[in-house]
């Protein structure tokens, strides 16, 4: 299995965090909490702990968020499921 890109996976991190705060003005919590534990997954695939934690000490969405990054994601259940993983 290849690492991912740090540098892509921050991208993507910044990109999906701040399609939750547009989310955010129109759709319901549960969606935009969506999209910051995605952020926060690839963020901590790009190694920035840092940037996870601030996410985590939020006050309103951090426990949220933590919860979402417990969930398993789809790729995680797709390849269990097959007995690949």
């Amino acid at each position: 299995m290849t690492r991912p890109d740090p540098t892509l996976s921050r991208i993507s991190g910044w990109s999906l965090l701040a399609l939750g705060l547009a989310a955010g003005v129109v759709l319901p919590h549960p969606a935009t909490t969506a999209l910051w534990s995605a952020s926060a997954r690839a963020f901590r695939r790009a190694g920035d702990e840092a940037m996870v934690s601030r996410l985590l000490s939020a006050t309103k969405f951090g426990p949220r968020i933590r919860r979402g990054l417990k969930r398993p994601t789809a790729g995680m259940l797709y390849y269990g499921r097959a007995g690949l993983a």
